[in-house]
């Protein structure tokens, strides 16, 4: 297993709201722009948990809703040499998801949260 993180080289970590990626489906079209190996995406609009490998080689993991009518969901889109140290991940719900990567020294675990805006239900907000 390859380690994510070295300690002379600068890893970039972003996060991107996706707006949809139903319809679209266009992930990869300027996906790493930055040069981030790894990034968080909000409002996937995918519904279920998976794990997708892209035609560049690139991954998602996602989670969200089965019942969802394609809202919401979040994902973390990683670079093929950051998929290689993807130890596991868990879809906690439809706003939250962690993976755990390999790396030399520590082990490296990224949550990415998508919290409720300040215009949703109270509802929503205290649930979450």
């Amino acid at each position: 297993m390859r380690s994510l993180v070295h300690p002379k080289n600068v890893m970039k970590i972003g996060n991107w709201n996706m707006r949809t990626l139903y319809q679209s489906g266009n992930i990869a079209q300027g996906s790493f722009k930055r040069d981030e190996e790894i990034m968080g995406i909000s409002e996937t609009h995918w519904t279920g948990q998976g794990k997708v490998v892209l035609e560049g080689g690139d991954t998602v993991i996602y989670s969200s809703r089965e019942d969802d009518n394609h809202r919401g969901g979040v994902g973390i889109l990683m670079t093929r040499f950051a998929a290689r140290s993807l130890i596991d991940w868990t879809p906690r719900s439809e706003r939250i998801i962690a993976a755990r990567f390999y790396s030399k020294h520590v082990k490296t675990t990224i949550v990415h949260v998508y919290a409720p805006t300040e215009d949703a239900e109270e509802s929503v907000k205290d649930k979450f």
